[in-house]
């Protein structure tokens, strides 16, 4: 299995049912501004980005392109995950359909 050449044209590693999904640390939370931190979720103690819709919250579907509208206060673990890793092909592998499918119902239907 290929990495995607860009993240913007994949964006399976934002999607998941998990609420616990993408935890954001002390040092996230400093870095993120008002807009940013309003996009997390407290479980049991932690912090989380919210899942919405079976994606983070930040993930946005603009124009054929996943696009995270917090992408420079992104969570560490965001920054962490690199394309082409292995974990990356994991996401890719297990839930590139799902992203595929979000993307398909957020275009508008062309006549």
């Amino acid at each position: 299995m290929e990495s995607p050449s860009d993240c913007t044209a994949c964006g399976a590693c934002c999607f998941t049912d998990r609420p616990d999904w993408v935890p954001v640390f002390t040092v996230d939370v400093e870095r993120m501004d008002e807009r940013a931190r309003a996009l997390t979720r407290e479980i049991d103690g932690r912090r989380f980005m919210r899942i919405e819709h079976g994606r983070c919250a930040a993930l946005g579907l603009v124009g054929g392109r996943y696009l995270c509208s917090i992408y420079p206060q992104r969570p560490d673990a965001c920054h962490w995950l690199q394309r082409g890793s292995g974990e990356c092909l994991v996401q890719v592998r297990e839930k590139r359909a799902v992203a595929d499918e979000a993307m398909a119902l957020a275009q508008p239907t062309q006549r």
